[in-house]
C-alpha cells in the first residue's frame, strides 16, 4: 500500500506557467502547481489595470473652432501656447464658450438678404494674417468685441502689442495647406494627446448635439416627399442652428415643434468691452485704472450699457495696444464714471429727503406738546364721537383748566314749580 502511493507521486505532470509575463513549459509531480517558481506565483497578486481609452470629442464645437483657426492662419505655430499646458487650454475655451453664450443670449442679426450675422466676434490683439508677425491662439491674446469693432480693427498690428512670434522663426514642416484633411488630428499632436484629453475630462466636453441632430435629420427626410423640400434645404444650410435641426426632427415626427428656453441677460456692446477690460487688466497692468472705475460699480461689466459709440471705439483701441492722448482718455474715464456719478446722486437725494424728513418730524413733535394742541384734538375727539351719538369723558389731563363757584347760597323755588317731592310750590 505505501508502494502504491509513492509511484503515485512521482508522476510527471506537464504545465505552462500561469504567469502571463512568463508563460514556460515545466514539469512538476504535484498536481495542483500551476506556477513554474515561487517568483511568479507572487506575481498573480499583482493586477495589471487596463487603461481606458478615452475618445477625444471632435465634433465639439471648441475642436471646431480650433480646426478653423489653424487653418485661416496656415500653420500649427498658433498653437504654441497650448503646447503641453491644459491651464491655457482652459483659459482659452472659456473665452470661446463666453462668445457663444453672447451671442446664444443676444440673438443674430439678419440682414435684408437674410444673410445671418453673429453680434460679437474673439478678435485678436496681435493678428493671425499679417505679413511679419502670426498672433497667437489664446486667451491673452483674444479679445470679444462687437462684430463691427473687430472688422474695423482689420489686421493691423500696432506698438508689439499682444502675444505672437515672427513669421521668419517658423518651420515649413508645421505648414497647415488649405485641402488638408487631418488639420485636427495634427494640431491634437502638436499640442499632445494625453494634454488634450486631460482638458476634455476637466471641461467635460462632449460630442457635437448638432453633428448628432445632422445625423438623426439625414436619416428622417425623405427627398421624395414634397413636404420634406423645406427640411432638406436646412440640411443644405451651413449655418442652420441646433434648435433648428431639432425642431425640423420634432416636427417630422409629428411632436410638438420644440422651443428653446436660455435664461441669461443678453449683453450689449458697451457690457462686453467692460467685462473684457476687467478680464485682460488681470495681467495687463496699463489697464489697471480704467478696470478699477469698472469694479467699483459693476459685477464683470454686466449693469452698465451706457457708454458712447466713440468710447466704445477708444476702449477697444486701449485693448488692442493702442496708446491715446490724454485728452481722449480723460474723456473715457469720465464716460466710465458715469454709474459711479448716478450712484452718488441719488445717494444725495435719499440724504437730502431723509434729512427733510427728521426736520418735519420734529416739528410735528414739539407743536403736539403745546397745551393749545392738546386742547384742539380734544376739540377733534369730542366732534367725532358726537357723530356717533354716543357719551364721550374727556381725560381729565385733556380739559382745559375751570374755575369753580363755591359760594355757599339759598335755593328758592319758584311759585308753580315742582318739587322733589312731587308737590307744587305755591
Amino acid at each position: 500500500m505505501i508502494k502504491a502511493t509513492q509511484k503515485q507521486s512521482s508522476k510527471q505532470h506537464r504545465r505552462t506557467c500561469k504567469n502571463p509575463s512568463c508563460k514556460s513549459k515545466f514539469s512538476t509531480t504535484d498536481s495542483r502547481k500551476v506556477y513554474c517558481r515561487p517568483d511568479c506565483q507572487a506575481a498573480k497578486h499583482i493586477i495589471t489595470k487596463r487603461k481606458s481609452t478615452y475618445e477625444i470629442p471632435k465634433t465639439n464645437h471648441f475642436m471646431v473652432y480650433i480646426t478653423k483657426e489653424v487653418q485661416r492662419a496656415g500653420t500649427l505655430h498658433v498653437l504654441d501656447q497650448l503646447v503641453g499646458s491644459v491651464e491655457a487650454l482652459e483659459a482659452l475655451y472659456t473665452v470661446v464658450r463666453m462668445r457663444l453664450v453672447a451671442n446664444v443670449l443676444t440673438g443674430p442679426t439678419i440682414s435684408a438678404d437674410g444673410k445671418r450675422t453673429d453680434p460679437f466676434h474673439a478678435g485678436h490683439i496681435a493678428p493671425v494674417r499679417h505679413e511679419y508677425v502670426l498672433g497667437m491662439l489664446c486667451a491673452e491674446n483674444l479679445i470679444v468685441l462687437p462684430a463691427k469693432l473687430n472688422r474695423t480693427h482689420s489686421n493691423a498690428h500696432i506698438n508689439g502689442a499682444g502675444v505672437f512670434m515672427y513669421r521668419s522663426d517658423m518651420q515649413i514642416r508645421n505648414t497647415i495647406l488649405s485641402n488638408d484633411q487631418d488639420i485636427l488630428e495634427r494640431a491634437i499632436a502638436y499640442i499632445g494627446v494625453d494634454t488634450v484629453a486631460e482638458f476634455c475630462k476637466k471641461a467635460k466636453l462632449a460630442p457635437s448635439q448638432r453633428a448628432a441632430a445632422l445625423n438623426k435629420l439625414f436619416a428622417l427626410v425623405d427627398p421624395a416627399d414634397e413636404s420634406h423640400a423645406p427640411y432638406i434645404a436646412l440640411l443644405a444650410d451651413k449655418k442652420a442652428t441646433t434648435p433648428q435641426l431639432v425642431a425640423a426632427i420634432e416636427a417630422i415626427q409629428c411632436k410638438e415643434q420644440f422651443k428653446p428656453l436660455m435664461r441669461g441677460e443678453k449683453l450689449t456692446p458697451s457690457a462686453m468691452l467692460i467685462q473684457e477690460l476687467i478680464r485682460h487688466a488681470a495681467f495687463r497692468p496699463e489697464l489697471d485704472d480704467y478696470a478699477a472705475i469698472c469694479r467699483a460699480y459693476t459685477n464683470d461689466g454686466y449693469h452698465f450699457d451706457a457708454l458712447s459709440v466713440d468710447s466704445q471705439s477708444i476702449l477697444s483701441r486701449l485693448l488692442h495696444g493702442e496708446f491715446e492722448s490724454e485728452d481722449v482718455t480723460d474723456e473715457l474715464k469720465f464716460d466710465l464714471r458715469t454709474p459711479t456719478r448716478a450712484a452718488n446722486a441719488r445717494a444725495e437725494r435719499i440724504a437730502q429727503r431723509q434729512i427733510q424728513l427728521n426736520a418735519e418730524e420734529t416739528i410735528r413733535a414739539a407743536a403736539l406738546k403745546k397745551r393749545q394742541a392738546t386742547w384742539e384734538f380734544a376739540a377733534l375727539e369730542a366732534d367725532v364721537c358726537s357723530g356717533f351719538q354716543a357719551d364721550y369723558c374727556f381725560i381729565p389731563y385733556m380739559m382745559p383748566p375751570l374755575t369753580l363757584n363755591l359760594t355757599k347760597g339759598r335755593h328758592v323755588p319758584f311759585s308753580g314749580s315742582i318739587l322733589l317731592n312731587g308737590e307744587v310750590a305755591f
